[in-house]
């Protein structure tokens, strides 16, 4: 069942980064955010209405500050390269955050360098080399851009790792929510692009799919294994591949091919490793 919720979660994320790339032909990839993060904000907002505000109470401001920082920065360079690039090699690229956070892992968190996480190390950056192909083309900034929101992502869930021994999930969405909004909302009112009807009807369809697809993901872990729910995500790259040939044409050359199956294979290495160290912790 863990699996099937994982599964269902890529299907959720998929179907809103093909919103965001729908959408960003016309509306500014910072209007996007700040619809996709409003609609969330509102959606907490009933929550905590409902079971108290004071449930917001949180003894790490400083953190949660640092991590909406992180969150605005992360959420703008993904959304603007998903607008621009390819929906598959973005997705791809996502999924190298494990990768940066198995780096970053090792000074912040103190973990040690094995042999089989030094190889998927350097298999996973040449899988991400075979992506990106610096110098390759007009469009290397922005490649650049999925690359810096994937490295914002690891260091996201080492602070995410952090929070969670104090905080609620909810407490964790809402303050990142928040920050995305006030920042947002600046360039967003200055440079308004009006949505025609049905596009703020994808606008609100896209948001919605976000935080379902978060949900999902919520009840996979709850439901199953760390390590199997972890490799069933990596379906999106197949729902993110397939939306990207059917609605915009993209099919990706054999050489990016290569690097994604490169990047997936040494993320599932790490997933392997991980497993393994937590139950000779636990024995």
């Amino acid at each position: 069942m863990g699996i099937l919720w994982m599964i269902l979660a890529g299907l959720f994320f998929s179907s809103m980064v093909g919103l965001i790339k729908l959408l960003g032909h016309r509306i500014p990839s910072y209007e996007i955010v700040f619809f996709r993060s409003i609609i969330q904000l509102l959606v907490l907002i009933i929550v905590f209405w409902r079971i108290g505000f004071s449930a917001l109470k949180t003894g790490r401001p400083l953190l949660h500050g640092f991590r909406t920082l992180i969150a605005v920065l992360l959420i703008n360079c993904n959304f603007y390269a998903f607008t621009q690039l390819p929906v598959a090699e973005v997705t791809a690229i996502g999924f190298s955050r494990n990768l940066f956070l198995a780096v970053l892992a090792m000074p912040i968190l103190g973990e040690n360098v094995t042999p089989p996480r030094l190889i998927a190390l350097i298999f996973g950056f040449i899988g991400i080399l075979l992506v990106a192909r610096p110098g390759d083309g007009s469009l290397e900034g922005v490649m650049i851009l999925a690359l810096a929101a994937a490295a914002l992502g690891a260091i996201m869930m080492i602070m995410i790792r952090k929070l969670t021994a104090t905080d609620s999930n909810g407490v964790m969405m809402t303050y990142p929510a928040l920050g995305i909004v006030l920042i947002t909302s600046i360039p967003t009112f200055i440079l308004w692009t009006q949505p025609t009807n049905h596009e703020f009807l994808l606008l609100i369809l896209m948001s919605f799919l976000g935080i379902i697809g978060q949900w999902c993901m919520i009840q996979a872990f709850r439901l199953g294994e760390a390590t199997a729910i972890a490799s069933a995500g990596y379906t999106r790259i197949v729902f993110a591949t397939i939306i990207g040939y059917s609605f915009f044409a993209e099919l990706p050359d054999t050489m990016c091919l290569v690097g994604i199956m490169i990047i997936v294979a040494s993320n599932l290495l790490l997933i392997c490793q991980e497993s393994k160290r937590s139950k000779t912790e636990s024995s």
